[in-house]
């Protein structure tokens, strides 16, 4: 079963069809008789959930009618294909952890068996037939050491009612609804670009399974005894991955993202199995968005071409005005007071309805003008000003659903300034309770600095579970206090940490403090003078970036008060020191290259900034992390960030920008667009008539780099 959870979301398409036939041909009887289970318990049983079987009905027989059934079907017989030498290096991370951990109990026969049993579940994960299955479940030997393993992990052999059939089917069913809940999520072309793209396809299973391992279901208990790790999950799904035809395993995404589709037409989505939970509510469009909408197509049938123009401008000025309109709700008067809780809960029907309307309106705008970027929308939540110092606001399922249907980028909560713009989708794909307490500062929480602000305690549930980490970080907007007197370049989001505070970067916007959080705790804005004894010969053109850099967290003495400004920097040092300052960091990223390690302090920032597209290995698999960094590579950086963060355009024409060096042509050609970039608009610059690329850059220059990137407007 371990094998089987890591392969089944080797790919989104995999994921969705292993999953739908992976409970079938077991009866209790058999999953009895696979761990070693008093045999007579279930002898009677029948197989126990015919909404599973109702289920898999479903999906096959929409990927029937949209004739996707064969392209699942090719990848599973790839899969199938695969040799034993194969199979046995995808499975390599699983079987090591179990003979780890059972030592020198676990005999070579043993092992033998697990490594075959792993085999054959991977083969027939992708082609569920019921003949095959029966042929593992009555297998003596695998019987034997599923006995055995299942006594490891905690169960004891009297006690069947642990572990039924039944929480089996629910373990992967549920797998199939994190997933169904990503796909829903994107547009066809944004599902499409994810899949072709390693890295976003990458970060598509991270979610699935970080949104499962939250759900703390039974069948986990087994993965959790043998120390089977995310990180092993990875490790498989990306060799498993490689091994596949890239064009096949698109295929059979996009022809499953169409079998979704169909299932949606007819049953509203594929939901939880088994019935239960919130009641459906049928969500009416508003009126006054299925008149613009018809009336635009009027004019538009009627129209000449040069007056299609002119309709559509106007058009999509309606429509941004009708989804400002729609997407704002003042819910002050909703607000409940109990215990000294105030509290809000999302969930009326005029919410709903709004929702879909900007859903409508983003469908229709992208159908009709195609060419015109829409922006993020929010749906912005406000309670207004309250007496209260601890705030709880419950979003219910039907509202997030209604919000990854519509494609929202998120949603704003505001109360008494305070903004927190929670993401829809992935990891949020259930009901949420965001809490927060607000309390005052004083020297034992800032460390002696001063604040300039009080200190915020977030928590966050979904789906009724506590979460403390976020793949998709939270924007975070705290309001300022009184500034008088403070510095305000030298403000950062400090973290409080066993009584201290840990400096996480941000920024001033108007009159609040804006960073984005991948974790939760508690947190206050301080001002953070940070000090060198060392700067002397660079105060004139770098101390101030050095001071303002360093009171972010983004770069950091190399003992105190000691910068060593001269000193060179590393490519795992720079990715630290540009996504922090640029608010980018991302403690759950991870990345692919073969000399980072999970465990290495740079790698959550080297895997936020490779998620992103801003930094690439020096090859396919090695990152070079400990190499200095050169010039044109920090530029390079540096612009990758800006069009990430800031919105920044490439130079339109690189060799006019690059014309002043007398060294252009010693620039790398895929380092020439940032270094174009990032010397036009001031942010690395030259000396002496040249650019100096492939030098290396030290401490100080690095700061002034980073100091101007972050005030590049």
């Amino acid at each position: 079963m371990t094998i089987r959870k890591k392969l089944i979301v080797s790919t989104i398409a995999a994921s969705v069809a292993a999953t739908a036939f992976a409970g079938l041909p077991l009866s209790n009887k058999g999953l009895a008789e696979k761990l070693g289970f008093n045999n007579t318990a279930y002898a009677t049983s029948a197989f126990p959930s015919t909404d599973i079987v109702d289920y898999a009905k479903k999906l096959r027989a929409a990927l029937v009618a949209t004739d996707g059934l064969d392209e699942v079907q090719a990848l599973r017989t790839d899969i199938k294909a695969l040799s034993t030498d194969d199979l046995k290096s995808i499975a390599s991370p699983i079987t090591s952890r179990v003979t780890t951990k059972l030592g020198a109990s676990f005999d070579p026969d043993d092992k033998k068996a697990v490594e075959a049993l792993v085999l054959d579940v991977i083969s027939v994960t992708y082609d569920p037939n019921l003949t095959e299955l029966e042929r593992i479940r009555n297998t003596d030997a695998y019987r034997a050491v599923l006995a055995e393993l299942a006594v490891g992990a905690g169960f004891d052999p009297q006690e069947v009612d642990d572990l039924t059939v039944d929480d089996v089917a629910d373990y992967f069913f549920t797998l199939q609804e994190k997933v169904a809940g990503l796909i829903k999520g994107l547009s066809t072309e944004q599902l499409f670009a994810a899949l072709s793209d390693p890295v976003k396809r990458a970060a598509l299973i991270e979610d699935a399974f970080e949104a499962l391992a939250a759900e703390n279901l039974i069948v986990q208990d087994i993965f959790d005894a043998y120390d089977i790790e995310t990180s092993d999950l990875k490790e498989v799904v990306v060799s498993a991955q490689a091994k596949v035809d890239s064009t096949t395993v698109l295929k059979a995404a996009m022809a499953l993202y169409g079998a979704y589709l169909k299932m949606n037409e007819s049953t509203g989505g594929p939901g939880p199995i088994g019935g239960g939970g919130e009641e459906e509510v049928k969500v009416e469009v508003p009126k006054e968005v299925t008149d613009f909408i018809d009336d635009i197509k009027k004019k538009l049938a009627n129209a000449t071409e040069a007056e299609k123009l002119a309709i559509l401008t106007q058009a999509v000025q309606q429509a941004t005005a009708l989804v400002t309109k729609l997407s704002s709700f003042d819910l002050s008067s909703n607000v409940t007071v109990t215990n000294g809780q105030a509290a809000l809960q999302v969930s009326g029907s005029s919410v709903l309805s709004a929702i879909a309307g900007i859903g409508e309106i983003l469908k229709n705008v992208k159908e009709l003008a195609p060419g015109v970027a829409i922006p993020t929308v929010l749906l912005n939540i406000n309670l207004g000003n309250v007496a209260q110092n601890d705030v709880k606001i419950g979003l219910n399922d039907a509202v997030i659903q209604e919000a990854i249907k519509a494609g929202l980028g998120g949603i704003n909560l505001s109360v008494n300034g305070l903004n927190a713009v929670l993401p829809v989708g992935g990891q949020f794909n259930g009901a949420v309770d965001f809490n927060i307490n607000k309390a005052k500062a004083d020297s034992t929480t800032t460390g002696g600095q001063q604040a300039a602000s009080e200190v915020y305690s977030f928590g966050l549930s979904i789906g009724g579970k506590a979460v403390t980490t976020f793949a998709q970080p939270i924007l975070i907007s705290i309001p300022l206090g009184n500034v008088d007197g403070v510095d305000k370049e030298l403000l950062s989001l400090a973290k409080i940490v066993d009584g201290k505070p840990v400096f996480q970067g941000g920024s001033v916007q108007g009159d609040k403090f804006v960073e984005h959080r991948d974790t939760f705790s508690s947190y206050v804005v301080v001002e953070n003078k940070v000090t060198f004894t060392d700067i002397k010969s660079v105060e004139a053109w770098a101390g101030r970036a050095i001071q303002v850099i360093a009171a972010k967290g983004a770069i950091e003495g190399k003992k105190a008060g000691v910068f060593a400004p001269k000193d060179n920097v590393t490519r795992a040092e720079f990715a630290k020191m540009l996504t922090r300052a640029l608010d980018l960091d991302n403690s759950l990223a991870t990345e692919n290259f073969a000399d980072v390690k999970d465990t290495d302090w740079s790698a959550p920032y080297i895997g936020a900034a490779a998620k992103l597209g801003i930094i690439q290995g020096r090859s396919a698999t090695k990152f070079d992390p400990n190499a200095q960094i050169t010039r044109a590579e920090m530029a390079t950086m540096i612009a990758r960030a800006l069009k990430v963060t800031k919105g920044a355009k490439d130079v339109t024409d690189v060799n006019a920008a690059l014309a002043g060096f007398k060294d252009a042509s010693s620039i790398s050609t895929a380092l020439k667009p940032g270094v174009a970039f990032s010397s036009k608009n001031g942010i690395v610059i030259g000396n002496n008539g040249k650019f100096s690329p492939n030098a290396s850059a030290t401490r100080a220059e690095a700061a002034v780099m980073i100091y101007r990137a972050v005030n590049f407007k």
